[in-house]
């Protein structure tokens, strides 16, 4: 399998579509799905740029836009899972935390994932059988910086519970409000040391992330340790711990 020709896919379905995202931005129109939950002509616009192109793989897509069933992906070797525009709710209110994200699911796990900021013009990516990248360059780690990251930890902008509140008070957690998916790139820079997520997100927001950050010697997985599943029935995933580095799993009792 040529892992370097999708990703190159990949990376270029990414591309357009933040063009698209950015030109829309200057005349948005915001729009609601049929759940009630904010929809923009920016989000339509990437998916739809992202379908196209990433459907030339020949592999099935399952994005937060237009669903795959249960039925129509159990038994599929391999599918796109794509968040066109991961943090809509901030996009509209003018924040520049927003990303898209792109994941390559191989019997029920990433092999390969991107992470693009249209705002910031960055990128990071990577997959089963190379380094992280982040735009044309390696990522680099200062064993250093994120030793003295350890104890920030994300908190959500516009979603928070309780638990997670008091998990960052009882370790007396310095406190990172990142909006979206974006949260995972702090993690990969050691900006960050951990974050934990007692609420359920749906898959597609957090597979890039989950896939980047072990395959950067960080770590993200259930509360149990075990890694988490991304072809499931339920499209909700499991409460998750990650950090940074994966020896600082041992400083948390999460």
């Amino acid at each position: 399998m040529n892992l370097d020709a999708y990703l190159n896919l990949a990376l270029d379905a990414a591309e357009k579509a933040s063009k698209a995202i950015l030109k829309e931005k200057e005349n948005l129109k915001i729009l609601s799905k049929e759940d009630g939950t904010a929809l923009t002509s920016a989000d339509i616009a990437s998916n739809e740029i992202l379908s196209e192109m990433l459907s030339k793989s020949d592999f099935k897509i399952l994005s937060e836009e237009k669903i795959l069933s249960y039925e129509e992906r159990k038994n599929l070797e391999y599918f796109w899972l794509i968040d066109p525009l991961d943090g809509t709710k901030g996009f509209i209110k003018g924040q520049d935390e927003y990303c898209i994200m792109i994941s390559l699911i191989h019997q029920k796990r990433p092999i390969l994932a991107l992470i693009k900021s249209p705002e910031k013009d960055e990128i990071f990516y990577a997959h089963k059988e190379s380094k992280v990248y982040k735009n044309s360059n390696p990522l680099q780690k200062n064993e250093a910086f994120f030793k003295e990251n350890q104890y920030t930890a994300l908190l959500s902008i516009n979603h928070l519970c309780k638990e997670d509140e008091e998990f960052a008070i009882r370790y007396k957690l310095k406190a990172l409000n990142i909006s979206s998916g974006l949260k995972f790139s702090a993690l990969l820079e050691g900006k960050a040391g951990i974050y934990r997520r007692k609420e359920n997100l749906n898959i597609w927001d957090i597979a890039a992330g989950d896939f980047l950050l072990n395959q950067n010697g960080g770590f993200m997985g259930k509360f149990d340790n075990n890694l988490l599943s991304y072809n499931e029935q339920n499209l909700r995933a499991d409460y998750f711990i990650a950090v940074s580095k994966k020896e600082f799993l041992q400083d948390f009792d999460y």
